[in-house]
């Protein structure tokens, strides 16, 4: 594949997703929040927050429930046998400052996370992606470095400001995937740069007091282990974990996924959120 097509469909996919961005924004209506009865037993309701971008609203959900919230609180109900409750403040195309903003200001958000017993974060994609669009496509090693640094204190501030409303719930903050490596796995500067935008997220948040990394690059990426598009003769590659219809977001089956991602962290700490 020449360069020039290569950068070419990729700027076709960015154009499509900033698309899906403004039309989501604007027409999508916000996930409900969740409460999980089952037999509740006794010990009382666990409280989730979720807090961030597209991927917790749940863009590419089409139960519109909210994504990975609904399917982490049904994890928890049957796990704990007590009752679940989720509010859910993910709103597409924010940034991290965008979220924090939100955070400073936004009273119904800020007693959700005051009340609650676990805090989830999706954040980091949209920076992302505002840097590679602002730099045209060209994937430089000095500005993405430069990305990652600014994003390391946006996102520590974000943390600062979510502890200053509740100093004790532990909060589990997703990573960032490449949405086009099923597409053009040839354009390995894109996967180098979000698995080192990762790896500076995970130094960060290990020096923070009970915030966890949740990996979804590892499993939403790649999808379920379909043909690569180097490998696909007159086959079009696809990502069956990603929505369909912009290509970017995850589909039912990678919110699936990224539950399992999330939950295998949280199992390893319950005692911080199952008291």
């Amino acid at each position: 594949m020449k360069l020039k097509s290569v950068i070419t469909g990729i700027a076709t996919f960015l154009v499509v997703s900033i698309v899906a961005f403004l039309a989501f924004n604007s027409g999508l209506p916000a996930a409900k929040a969740l409460d999980t009865s089952g037999n509740g037993g006794d010990g009382g309701t666990i409280h989730l927050a979720a807090v961030g971008d597209s991927l917790t609203h749940g863009v590419g959900d089409t139960t519109h429930q909210g994504g990975y919230v609904p399917l982490i609180a049904q994890d928890m109900q049957v796990a704990t046998n007590r009752k679940v409750a989720t509010s859910n403040y993910g709103v597409t195309g924010d940034t991290a400052r965008q979220i924090q903003k939100r955070v400073r200001t936004q009273k119904k958000l800020q007693t959700s996370v005051k009340n609650a017993d676990i805090i989830t974060m999706t954040v980091g994609g949209n920076d992302l992606m505002h840097l590679l669009q602002k730099n045209m496509l060209s994937i430089n090693t000095k500005d993405v470095t430069k990305g990652i640094n600014t994003f390391q204190k946006h996102l520590t501030s974000l943390i600062s400001d979510v502890r200053a409303l509740n100093p004790n719930a532990p909060i589990y903050v997703f990573g960032i995937y490449n949405p086009f490596y099923v597409y053009f796995p040839n354009i390995t500067k894109m996967q180098t740069s979000v698995q080192r935008w990762n790896k500076q997220t995970q130094k960060t948040l290990a020096t923070l007091n009970k915030v966890y990394y949740v990996d979804i690059d590892s499993v939403l990426s790649k999808g379920n282990g379909q043909k690569k598009a180097s490998s696909a003769k007159k086959q079009k590659a696809v990502n069956n974990l990603i929505y369909g219809k912009d290509h970017f977001h995850p589909n039912n089956a990678g919110y699936e996924q990224m539950t399992t991602q999330l939950w295998d962290v949280m199992k390893t700490t319950e005692g911080k959120w199952n008291k």
